[in-house]
């Protein structure tokens, strides 16, 4: 069958999802863990690009089979780290979860009738209530106090459903910060209010997935936090996976690469998935033969470099202003992985301060992260080489 099998795009599952088996096996310890009545949350973290959504999908596929309700947020933005946006964000996943659920029959027989949306009281089932209070209404109340209360009144909807613990499946967390010039503290009430509720014995866990520096977001906003949260990280495929990946797509199609086209293809991408995805499809695309050679590869390379450029890279580098560009392109004239934020200010000759606030902007846009104190990574695979190509 003559097909094109790569299909790169934001979370779209890879026709073959190669290399994951230890992110997987770890999920799978934690689901086991909480069954042992253990306390588990899970911050997965990564570049992007390298399959951190996909990921999440496994997992929330993972919950449903060990009878654990997945509560799944596919996109996070800057909004939710306002504290009405949050909540109402929570409710609404919460309410949709236990409507979507009440169908399954033993859902319902357990609950002995369907559950339909009664705003803004509650929704009445036999012997339990589903709660959904409004924050904006209770302003004198304690954020973190709120969302503890909320989240203890509802767990006795899921256990009564005989649900073994509810998961928070939220993508794209880094993004959710304390914004402390408006006083807005979302993260730090929302880490604090699971420890809380995780100690008083209702089974909401949560796994919270983004690029890198949702860690550090994490550690900034509760210290303690290091002790709840179990690391996953999801980086780039090892040669043999990345080859896995490219020729278990090729299955079932008329088409076939030679094996050094292959070798060079994984070498090209880093063996980051999206990107071997994308140089997938491009070369396929860009030819008209179905045994593809290392020679045709070589000739196409050039059509590929170009297209990513335009599809991935530079409607990002456009989001950036003229000073963050400035610092953006100072960052690529370092070698190393880890970029000294002396040497940025250097070469982007800015004041200590314009440095601070343009890498500051970056990091909320997804582009660079600050690694440790005084140093800086991009937050994505193969952004520096686009740079070099851009700036010189």
């Amino acid at each position: 069958m003559k097909r094109n099998p790569f299909n790169p795009g934001s979370g779209v599952p890879p026709p073959y999802l190669a290399g994951r088996e230890d992110q997987l096996s770890t999920f799978g310890k934690v689901l086991e863990s909480i069954e042992d009545g253990h306390v588990e949350n899970v911050i997965v973290h990564g570049l992007r690009g390298t399959g951190k959504t996909v990921l999440l999908d496994e997992f929330n596929r993972m919950c449903r089979e060990r009878k654990f309700l997945p509560i799944r947020r596919p996109q996070f933005s800057e909004k939710y780290c306002n504290q009405e946006e949050f909540e109402k964000a929570l409710k609404f996943d919460m309410r949709i979860a236990i409507e979507t659920f009440s169908k399954v029959t033993w859902f319902k027989n357990r609950m002995k009738a369907g559950i339909s949306y009664l705003k803004p009281k509650s929704v009445g089932i036999p012997d339990t209530f589903y709660y959904e209070p409004s924050y904006e209404k209770s302003t004198s109340i304690p954020f973190e106090d709120y969302l503890k209360k909320y989240l203890n009144d509802n767990w006795t909807v899921f256990e009564n459903a005989d649900f073994r613990g509810v998961i928070l499946l939220y993508d794209e967390f880094h993004t959710v910060v304390d914004d402390k010039r408006n006083k807005q503290y979302v993260l730090s009430d929302f880490l604090a209010a699971v420890n809380e509720v995780q100690k008083a014995g209702s089974k909401y866990f949560a796994v919270l997935c983004g690029l890198p520096n949702l860690q550090l977001n994490v550690k900034k906003a509760r210290s303690y936090s290091e002790r709840m949260y179990r690391s996953i990280e999801v980086g780039n495929l090892n040669d043999e996976a990345a080859t896995l990946a490219i020729e278990k797509a090729l299955e079932g199609t008329s088409y076939k690469f030679e094996a050094q086209l292959v070798k060079s293809m994984v070498e090209d991408t880093g063996g980051y998935p999206y990107f071997l995805q994308f140089y997938g499809k491009e070369t396929i695309s860009n030819t008209t033969v179905s045994k593809i050679t290392q020679r045709d590869y070589e000739r196409i390379k050039p059509l590929v470099v170009t297209q990513l450029d335009a599809d991935f890279f530079e409607p990002r580098f456009e989001l950036a202003s003229s000073g963050e560009q400035r610092a953006l392109c100072a960052m690529s004239r370092f070698a190393g992985p880890n970029i000294p934020f002396r040497f940025i200010k250097s070469k982007a000759r800015m004041s200590k301060n314009d440095a601070s606030v343009s890498l500051g902007r970056l990091e909320k846009k997804g582009m660079a992260y600050n690694y440790k104190r005084g140093e800086y990574r991009f937050s994505m695979p193969m952004f520096r080489n686009y740079l070099v190509r851009k700036c010189s």
